[in-house]
């Protein structure tokens, strides 16, 4: 009886230290991100304009409880992800930065998928630079969710 009690204890404790966590999983140019997205944040403003930093694991974006209030609060509006992102199988390396603007209704699915193509590479750039005037495109999977159109 007493282990049945610790271990729920510590389920519990767990749960609350950490909060929320969004189930997303992060693509930049069809390659899975698993280790050279650094520096992700969520900016936002709810009256003035806040940081938060955010932790990162293929699957999983990591918010505290405090933070996830925060975002899930009426009065938050404009909500950016924001990361750097270094491809360790280039030769010619290159950190890039992306902005990501997403909606409320991103954190309520089940899963979200980030799609991000950089226009650096030569097949993104033809295939989507008509749909922007930016240097990468990006685009969001989840259920019932649409899909990003090619230009040809």
């Amino acid at each position: 009886m007493k282990f049945k009690l610790l271990i729920l204890l510590i389920i519990g404790i767990t749960n609350y230290g950490f909060g929320q966590n969004l189930n997303m999983v992060i693509q930049v140019n069809d390659q899975l991100v698993l280790n050279g997205a650094f520096n992700l944040h969520f900016e936002y403003k709810s009256g003035i304009k806040e940081r938060i930093q955010i932790g990162y694991e293929p699957g999983e974006l990591k918010l505290t409880e405090s933070d996830w209030k925060k975002i899930s609060s009426d009065s938050t509006k404009n909500i950016i992800l924001t990361f750097n992102y270094d491809d360790f199988l280039k030769v010619k390396k290159q950190d890039s930065y992306y902005e990501i603007e997403m909606e409320k209704y991103h954190f309520d699915n089940r899963y979200l998928i980030l799609r991000v193509y950089d226009f650096c590479e030569r097949k993104y750039r033809r295939k989507y630079s008509c749909l922007t005037d930016e240097d990468y495109i990006y685009d969001f999977n989840y259920p019932q969710g649409g899909i990003l159109i090619s230009c040809g």
